[in-house]
This record gives C-alpha cells, structure tokens and sequence, in this order.
C-alpha cells in the first residue's frame, strides 16, 4: 500500500507543482479530423483568464500566436504560412494594434512595416 502511495505521489508531483506555482493551464479547444491540435488556449490557473491562444495548421506547425490581458489582445501577436515563416509579427495593447507590425513574403523577405499608436496607423513604409 505504503508503495502504491508513493507512486501516485511521484505521478501527480508535476500536476501539483504546477498549479502550486501558478503555472498556465492549457486546454486543446479543437482538433482535426486525423486527431492533430488545431486551437490551444492558456489560462491563469489561479484566476481561470485567458492568457494565450495557439492555432495549428494540420501539418503541426504554429499558424497563428498570440497574448491575452484582461481578454483582449495584449503582447505580440505572430502569424505564420505553413512552411513555418513568419507570416506578419505584430504588437496589441488593450485589444488594439500598438507598435510595430510587419510583414514579410513567403521567402522570408520583409514586404511592409507599419507603426501602430492605439489602433491608428501613423506609418507604413514598403519594401
């Protein structure tokens, strides 16, 4: 018995250290026909607030990337083509483009840069 308890304390340590220190919670929200993540989402194990969502393309790599605060878009946001380069890299503060944004073509090459100040656009350069 005395071994069988410490098996399941060995097994759930991690579980328990994670929500001792506060560490995110994710959640798989929808997967694809063959069973592939397709939406993963972040929440704050203490207050239950979306911190992160995660989109996949079928393949596995990342299509889309970004933070939460307060449930609006807060942070980097990172958008991807499905040969996993960046597709545009883009900044939010309190639900709102703020900062730069930019954009690239599927070789990698930088394609336009925008400065953003609380959802406006203030610059656009091409390249």
């Amino acid at each position: 018995m005395k071994q069988l308890h410490k098996l399941l304390l060995v097994a759930m340590l991690p579980l328990l250290m994670s929500v001792m220190i506060g560490q995110p919670v994710r959640r798989v929200m929808r997967k694809y026909p063959s069973g592939k993540e397709h939406v993963v989402l972040y929440f704050d194990s203490d207050t239950g607030d979306m911190l992160k969502e995660e989109v996949y393309f079928e393949n596995g790599r990342v299509q889309w990337s970004g933070d939460y605060k307060n449930g609006v878009e807060d942070g980097t946001w990172t958008f991807y083509y499905e040969s996993g380069r960046v597709k545009v890299s883009e900044t939010y503060s309190n639900g709102k483009e703020h900062g730069l944004r930019t954009e690239y073509d599927a070789s990698g090459k930088k394609v336009k840069e925008e400065q953003w100040k609380h959802g406006k656009l203030i610059k656009e350069t091409r390249f």
